[in-house]
């Protein structure tokens, strides 16, 4: 009967050191969020290869962000603010790299949240990672369906679907005069280009157009005249490209070469870039371009003004050579920062809450999120390159000029 009396009290008194260690271990974590000096965010951007030109844009866009909540003493988080610092890694525009680099930034670095690198195929793989160790992603510049279609809780988008990237193009062939009939669609076999391929596709059927002509070529083409061939005698009026801008170059090169003649030409990347214009002189006038974004749209928000704030801001630091993905990258970091103080918490449970609520308009536009974490709301602009200049020609609510129809 002693041993047993023993026995007891020996256990009640482990049990006892347990619950305290765990009550000190507990009070050290919470002390240690406590004396937390700063919000810690990591990047894995492509600063070089192939895609380097879109990641250090996306780069820039981060960095204006970063200044402009840092300059305000940084992200109310509860009854203080706290700092941004973001730690970037070069992911080389390889999508295996990237993945290595975000376990890197979670496991070593302990960063907090992620922004995402640029494109589809990189955002696909860092945010399986990204799901793995329960930590959050503003997906800024992936927007293909297949990312969104694995159920995965912790990412969102800032794009809406890529799917929807020429819809507003296709509305405004409806509305031009002489309508055209006949399209041509081509797209490299990458993922984000045939999501967006395919979206077109089906949207411009629905609207009643004939797609006569539809090719997925090799990423990277080096020479696209057999293709053009095929489309002209496709007797197409219209021809859409998903591709690249180097592929956007090539495509407007090859058409002029075989002197294809065609109503409306528009690609998704190229004619919002300076090079599209220096490469190609003359031959970029009416040229079409599509945008998620634009500096003339009418939306605003307290941290950054309206769309026209915002670009004088950019050029202000950065100079010349805005686009969407700077903006979109910036869009990225003030979702994140309106989540954190709605959240009142670093936690990521609290963060994703935050965010899955939100529904609001800022400098990029409206954002709401479904269940998959893409953003429902918005949609893109067309413009046209009239006399080396970039004007917005539909919707008609954004435009800041007129559609020229047929091409001359």
């Amino acid at each position: 009967m002693k041993r047993k009396y023993v026995r007891s009290v020996v256990f009640m008194l482990a049990f006892a050191l347990s619950i305290q260690g765990l009550l000190f271990a507990g009070g050290q974590k919470e002390a240690k969020k406590a004396e937390k000096k700063e919000i810690k965010i990591g990047a894995s951007v492509s600063l070089s290869g192939g895609l380097a030109r879109f990641g250090n844009m996306v780069k820039n866009g981060y960095e204006l962000w970063a200044d402009k909540v840092n300059s305000k003493g940084g992200i109310k988080v509860g009854d203080k603010k706290l700092p941004v610092k973001i730690i970037y890694y070069d992911d080389q525009s390889d999508n295996q790299t990237s993945a290595k680099l975000t376990e890197k930034l979670i496991t070593q670095d302990k960063v907090d949240f992620l922004l995402g690198p640029f494109g589809s195929g990189s955002t696909f793989a860092t945010t399986a990672i990204a799901e793995k160790y329960n930590i959050l992603t503003i997906a800024t510049l992936a927007n293909a369906s297949k990312i969104y279609a694995r159920g995965f809780k912790n990412v969102f988008a800032v794009l809406s679907p890529g799917s929807w990237i020429f819809y507003s193009f296709i509305d405004m062939l409806s509305n031009v005069s002489p309508r055209p009939e006949k399209l041509a669609i081509i797209t490299p076999n990458d993922l984000f280009p045939v999501t967006v391929a395919k979206g077109a596709k089906a949207y411009a059927e629905k609207k009643g157009f004939k797609v006569v002509y539809y090719e997925e070529y090799s990423k990277g083409v080096q020479d696209l005249s057999s293709t053009i061939l095929k489309i002209k005698k496709s007797g197409a009026e219209v021809l859409m490209g998903s591709g690249y801008l180097g592929e956007a170059i090539l495509t407007v090169r090859q058409l002029k070469e075989q002197r294809v003649k065609l109503k409306a030409i528009a690609f998704t990347t190229g004619p919002e870039l300076l090079d599209f214009q220096k490469n190609l002189g003359k031959e970029a006038n009416g040229i079409f371009g599509v945008s998620w974004w634009m500096p003339q749209m009418k939306y605003s928000d307290p941290v950054f003004g309206s769309a026209s704030d915002y670009a004088a801001l950019y050029k202000e630091k950065f100079g010349e050579g805005l686009t969407y993905q700077a903006a979109a990258a910036s869009q990225g970091g003030l979702l994140l920062q309106m989540a954190i103080e709605k959240a009142g918490s670093l936690d990521t449970d609290a963060v994703r809450k935050a965010l899955k609520s939100y529904r609001g308009t800022t400098f990029w536009g409206p954002t709401e999120f479904n269940e998959k974490g893409e953003n429902i709301a918005g949609g893109t602009v067309t413009f046209q390159i009239q006399d080396g200049k970039k004007v917005t020609v539909w919707p008609k609510a954004a435009a800041n000029g007129s559609v020229i129809y047929p091409m001359q």
